[in-house]
């Protein structure tokens, strides 16, 4: 890319132009020194902007952008007071298989030089090949090991606030040496928020128009499919997710990721309370409420209705275990633990609503399911 500021400023343009961006207002023209911040279409934890001279990335730990985690530019300016420098490309870890994958779908993994694990890793540019044997493993068994972090010499580190240990770790090594980007995309609660983050990585690595050709196609495939869902005229089916463990159920709660996508499928959630998080009820609560659901999903790694009588045999009370409608999303499990549902799926999100799409309306072909399979 020869002149990549002018490249990012043409896509906020052809953005807001279109409304595809999410840019649907007018911008004010910038001056030399005046950010114009672009209006996200679904993201709520980050946000891009853009002066004459620079762009602007800022990062949140909550969806509000009350909570600032991160602020840098990149351009002409060798300084800007507030923000710290991008930093280099040359040597990226990625402490989640969401973020890994995201740079392998903007062909810009091969400044990776650390993952999290290699084993949870599904896209197809890396999972399986030499390119991801290649990749340092920095926490393989969950806490970050500092010392394989420190020999990879990273120049940026892609990381989720999930540890304060590991916060900390990271935060001591960075010292003067990498930059680090809490990217939250696992927080946000709708599933094209958590897609959008291919536009906030997308501009890091210098490919802002690839990554926003890429998310406007999957925004408008998802969006399509919402307005299908709505148009049919059959009784909505009631959906329940995820199963019981040690006798408690967790079931997401109104504004979560899951129910949001049950929603635009064209289904109801049961029990969906107030909030993004998860209700914790016990089994037997959770029987009675469950008792007539018309479809479950989500069956963690039960693939069979005897894994999931065997975890309680009260399921086999439920509407959905007796009539058949149970189904997980372990389609594409590899049997090195990677499930293409969580990373792939977080990437197109269309294709887990078009799944679930299909399975409220009970037409199921084989080639019809991406992740989703029956219970049997």
């Amino acid at each position: 890319m020869k002149n990549p500021f002018l490249l990012l400023v043409f896509t906020a343009i052809l953005a807001a132009s279109f409304g595809l961006g999410g840019c649907g207002e007018k911008q004010r023209a910038a001056g030399k020194n005046q950010i114009v911040w672009i209006k996200n279409a679904y993201a709520q934890f980050f946000r891009l902007g853009y002066t004459a001279s620079d762009s602007f990335l800022e990062l949140f730990a909550d969806e509000n952008g009350e909570k600032v985690i991160g602020k840098f530019h990149w351009g002409k300016s060798s300084h800007v007071s507030g923000y710290q420098p991008r930093g280099s490309m040359a040597r990226i870890v990625s402490l989640s298989s969401i973020q890994s994958s995201m740079l392998a779908e903007l062909s810009a993994h091969k400044t990776l030089v650390g993952v999290e694990s290699q084993k949870y890793i599904a896209h197809p540019s890396l999972s399986g090949t030499p390119e991801l044997k290649r990749l340092a493993e920095v926490a393989p068994d969950g806490p970050i090991i500092p010392e394989k972090l420190a020999l990879c010499s990273p120049t940026i580190v892609l990381g989720t606030l999930s540890s304060i240990d590991d916060k900390q770790t990271i935060e001591r090594l960075s010292l003067n040496k990498f930059s680090v980007y809490w990217c939250q995309n696992h927080l946000e609660n709708h599933p094209l928020g958590r897609s959008e983050w291919l536009i906030a990585l997308g501009w890091i690595c210098g490919k802002p128009t690839q990554a926003q050709e890429k998310f406007n196609r999957i925004r408008a495939d998802y969006e399509s499919l919402v307005e299908k869902a709505k148009a049919i005229k059959s009784e909505t089916p009631t959906v329940i997710t995820n199963c019981v463990y040690n006798g408690i159920w967790f079931v997401p709660q109104f504004s979560s990721f899951v129910s949001q996508l049950i929603r635009d499928a064209g289904g109801k959630p049961i029990s969906a309370e107030a909030g993004s998080g998860s209700n914790v009820i016990s089994i037997e609560k959770a029987v009675g409420l469950f008792a007539q659901a018309d479809i479950w999903i989500n069956t963690d790694l039960c693939i069979s209705l005897n894994c999931l009588r065997s975890s309680d045999p009260r399921v086999a009370h439920i509407k959905a275990f007796r009539q058949g409608r149970v189904y997980h999303f372990n389609k594409q499990l590899q049997t090195n633990g990677s499930n293409a549902y969580w990373d792939m799926g977080c990437i197109y999100p269309n294709r887990i609503l078009s799944d679930l799409f299909h399975i409220f309306q009970n037409n199921l072909q084989s080639d019809s399911l991406n992740y989703y399979d029956i219970c049997r």
